[in-house]
C-alpha cells in the first residue's frame, strides 16, 4: 500500500515538474477542472462498491496519454489504494490490481523504471 502511494506521488511529481519536497494535493476531493467532474463520478461509483466499473470507465474516458488524463488516473488510483483490505475483497478488487493499474500507467508515461518497481514481489 505504502509503495504503491509513493510511486504514486513521484509520477505526479514527474508530470508537473515539482520537485519532491514541493507539497501538491491529489485532486481527488477538490473539483476545480472540468475533468475533475469525471473524476467525481468515478470516486462515487469507487466508493459504492463499484470499483472495477470505475476503472473500466477510467480507461474508457481517458481520450489520449495528455498529463490531465494522467493526473486523474492517479487521483482515481490514489483514492482506491486508501480502501482498507476488507472493502477491496468486499466488492472484488485488490491491491495487486491497484498495483498493475499503475504500473500501466507508468508505462503510458514513458516511466518503466517506476513500472518495474512496482511489479516486483513484496518479499
Amino acid at each position: 500500500m505504502r509503495l504503491i502511494r509513493q510511486v504514486i506521488r513521484a509520477l505526479v511529481y514527474v508530470l508537473l515538474d515539482k520537485k519532491m519536497g514541493e507539497h501538491y494535493e491529489m485532486p481527488a476531493n477538490r473539483i476545480v477542472k472540468s475533468g475533475d467532474d469525471l473524476l467525481y463520478r468515478l470516486l462515487s461509483l469507487a466508493d459504492a462498491g463499484q470499483i472495477c466499473e470505475a476503472e473500466n470507465r477510467l480507461y474508457a474516458q481517458m481520450e489520449k496519454d495528455t498529463d490531465q488524463a494522467f493526473l486523474m488516473a492517479l487521483a482515481f488510483y490514489d483514492h482506491i489504494n486508501a480502501y482498507d483490505d476488507v472493502f477491496l475483497e468486499t466488492h472484488n478488487f485488490s491491491r495487486e490490481e491497484i498495483r498493475q493499474g499503475v504500473a500501466q500507467l507508468a508505462k503510458r508515461m514513458g516511466k518503466s523504471s517506476m513500472a518495474v518497481l512496482l511489479m516486483k514481489d513484496d518479499d
